[in-house]
């Protein structure tokens, strides 16, 4: 594989990102194409995808939330704000055959610049056990086990502060 382009997905791309995801998660912890059409229609600047020689390998999506954590409810068609403080990542997925090569770190890179720049003061996520060190790596924290059941996995949510103290040192 050459170079990878990371560029906002477009609609007509939906039905290969979730194509995407249910090669990356279990069936019952999958996102579904209407919870991606809801994402994309809500949150487009936030729903990156990664090509390379012009097929998808990666994604990354989720929803501004008022929220501290990212709960069950937030799968479905949520109605919490849509202008919240937080952003509740929801999916990072990268096809099978192309791990390893940091496009994962790329796209969740991607999304914290479009956070930041967008007025948001916190990423928060949940995770399986086996991907805490990618997330720390990433500056995320990790709060502890999760409330969560979805998909009958034990999830651990992670937060990440974007708060800068610049103004402290200045």
């Amino acid at each position: 594989m050459n170079e990878i382009e990371l560029r906002t997905i477009s609609e007509h791309e939906l039905e290969d990102a979730i194509a995407l995801e249910l090669r990356c998660y279990p069936p019952e912890a999958a996102a579904t194409l209407a919870g991606f059409q809801f994402r994309y229609a809500h949150y487009r600047p936030f729903f990156w995808s990664a090509w390379g020689d012009n097929q998808l390998v990666g994604i990354i999506n989720g929803i501004r939330t008022s929220q501290s954590e990212c709960g069950d409810e937030m799968k479905g068609n949520q109605t919490d704000i849509f202008n919240g403080i937080n952003f509740c990542i929801l999916t990072v997925a990268v096809d099978g055959q192309h791990r390893g090569k940091g496009i994962g770190s790329l796209l969740l890179q991607k999304l914290v610049q479009q956070c930041k720049a967008s007025g948001i003061e916190n990423v928060i996520l949940m995770c399986e056990e086996h991907l805490i060190p990618f997330y720390e790596a990433e500056q995320f924290v990790l709060r502890g086990i999760s409330a969560s059941k979805h998909g009958g996995i034990t999830w651990y949510e992670m937060s990440r502060s974007l708060h800068t103290m610049e103004h402290l040192t200045e």
